[in-house]
C-alpha cells in the first residue's frame, strides 16, 4: 500500500510539473491526439468536378512533441495517421430511365508534419495554440467504392464494386504515392494537458500520376480535422 501510495504521489508531482502555465526555451513535452476528419479532393480549373465532390467522414491519430525555442513559442514535430479520400455522386436521365453513381474514396496516409506554435495563455486555466507548418504525406493503402442505381426502365436495380487502390507515377495507378502541404491550427490546452483543436490541411501535391496527367489541372488534398489530446 506504502508502494501504491508513494507511486500515485510521484505520478502527480510528475504531471503537475509538466503542466506548464507558459513554455520558455528549455521546455519539452509529448502527446497524443485523436479525432475526425472531414476531407474530399479538389481539382483545378475545374469547378464542375469539384461541385459534386462531399466530405468523406474519416479519422485522424497523432502522436507529436512540442520543442520549446522561446516563451510561448515551440516547434512540434509529430507522425500522423489519417484517412482521407472523398464522396462523390452524379445523377443523369435519359427518358424514364434514372441512374445514380455513387463513389467514396477511402485513402490512408502516413504523415510527418512540423508545425511552428505560438501560445497565449489565457491565466490559470490555459492557453490558447496558434500553429501552421508544412507535412509531408505517403500513400499507404486505400479503397474505391462505386454503386450504381437504376430506376425506371427494364434495367432498374443496383450494383456494387469495391477495389484497392495503388499508388505510383505510372498510367496504370490510381494516386501518387506521396503528398506535401500546410497545416493551419487553432487549439486550446487545458494546464491539466488535455488539448481540444481544429486542423485544416492544404495539399500542394498534384495526386494525379504523373503519367496519366493530360492538361494543367491538379489534384489535390483538403482536409478539415477535429481533434482531442493529452500532452504531458
Amino acid at each position: 500500500m506504502k508502494k501504491l501510495l508513494f507511486g500515485a504521489t510521484a505520478l502527480l508531482l510528475t504531471t503537475g510539473a509538466f503542466a506548464q502555465t507558459t513554455m520558455s526555451g528549455n521546455d519539452a513535452r509529448f502527446g497524443l491526439k485523436a479525432g475526425v476528419n472531414l476531407s474530399r479532393f479538389h481539382m483545378s480549373n475545374n469547378d464542375a468536378f469539384n461541385d459534386n465532390m462531399k466530405d468523406n467522414v474519416g479519422f485522424n491519430v497523432t502522436a507529436f512533441g512540442d520543442f520549446g525555442v522561446g516563451n510561448n513559442f515551440f516547434i512540434q514535430p509529430g507522425i500522423s495517421l489519417q484517412n482521407k479520400g472523398a464522396k462523390v455522386e452524379s445523377t443523369s436521365t435519359v427518358g424514364n430511365t434514372t441512374t445514380t453513381i455513387s463513389g467514396k474514396t477511402n485513402l490512408m496516409a502516413i504523415e510527418v508534419p512540423i508545425n511552428a506554435v505560438f501560445r497565449i495563455p489565457t491565466g490559470d486555466a490555459g492557453a490558447i495554440q496558434i500553429s501552421a507548418g508544412p507535412y509531408v504525406g505517403f500513400n499507404i493503402s486505400g479503397k474505391n467504392k462505386v454503386e450504381t442505381t437504376v430506376t425506371g426502365g427494364n434495367a432498374a436495380g443496383s450494383t456494387s464494386s469495391e477495389t484497392d487502390l495503388d499508388f505510383g507515377s505510372s498510367s496504370d495507378k490510381d494516386f501518387g504515392s506521396t503528398d506535401f502541404g500546410a497545416n493551419f491550427g487553432l487549439a486550446y490546452r487545458l494546464n491539466s494537458g488535455f488539448v481540444v483543436g481544429a486542423n485544416y490541411g492544404l495539399g500542394l501535391t498534384n495526386l494525379t500520376p504523373k503519367d496519366n496527367r493530360v492538361n494543367d489541372n491538379k489534384l489535390t488534398n483538403r482536409v478539415l480535422g477535429f481533434s482531442v489530446g493529452y500532452s504531458f
